[in-house]
């Protein structure tokens, strides 16, 4: 299951990360400070892929049994 969980991550982590690093460029408050918040924005969207993928792994196998 872990191995279906990663290669859901590989295609999440990416794509959350950006939505993530677009909404800090988008946000005129964050601009002063951006290489800092498109860091932590960058690093969030690599963690926060962590449970979609395991989540949607699950869906999968459960679909596929």
């Amino acid at each position: 299951m872990w191995r279906v969980a990663a290669l859901f991550w590989v295609f999440t982590a990416p794509v959350l990360a950006g939505v993530l690093v677009l909404a800090v460029l988008m946000a005129p408050p964050l601009q002063s400070e951006a290489g800092k918040w498109i860091a932590i924005a960058g690093v969030l969207g690599l963690v926060i892929a962590i449970p979609i993928s395991w989540t949607v792994a699950r869906m999968n196998a459960g679909r596929s049994a």
